[in-house]
């Protein structure tokens, strides 16, 4: 997998050496808050190992957000995987909550979305996010996706969006 720069960030193959990281910012519950419970720590653990041993694709996946003035301190990250269920590739973002507030989910979402659109050459992304989250669906509008209707994601139903090379915003 690439890594991708842009101004102030740096976002790199995430690994097994961003577990802890990614174990801290999956245990904040307000993180969490609009994805889910907070696992216990073991299924979390085995949860995390098994994405960071699958294909996703050429050139899909997950990158670790970080900003290029402390590059030892994880963000979050940013995805490119499959969106289950549909054949479409979905972009997805969480960071910690120290990041937020600041464009981070902006910035490295742009890039993933140039890499998708362009590089890879897909016809859409998807994403989804939950009815309430006005900072991801804020995040989203500003990567130019539009709203698309509904997808459930294990019994809940998610707003749904979508984002094609037409509508992409410079």
């Amino acid at each position: 997998m690439a890594v991708f720069e842009t101004p102030r960030l740096v976002l790199r193959p995430r690994g097994p050496e961003h577990l802890e990281a990614c174990l801290a910012i999956n245990g904040d519950p307000e993180v969490m808050r609009y994805l889910g419970p907070v696992w216990p720590a073991a299924q979390q653990r085995a949860h995390l190992t098994r994405q960071f041993t699958t294909d996703w694709g050429a050139g899909l996946g997950y990158w670790a957000i970080f900003r290029k003035a402390a590059p030892d301190d994880m963000l979050g990250w940013v995805t490119l995987v499959p969106l289950e269920g549909t054949g479409e590739i979905q972009i997805g973002y969480r960071l910690k909550r120290s990041a937020w507030g600041d464009g981070i989910a902006t910035e490295a979402g742009r890039r993933l979305v140039v890499h998708g659109l362009e590089t890879l050459g897909l016809p859409s992304l998807a994403a989804w996010v939950h009815p309430e989250n006005v900072g991801s669906k804020g995040v989203l509008t500003k990567l130019g996706f539009a709203p698309a209707g509904q997808y459930e994601d294990n019994g809940q139903v998610q707003d749904l969006y979508r984002l094609t090379p037409a509508a992409r915003q410079p």
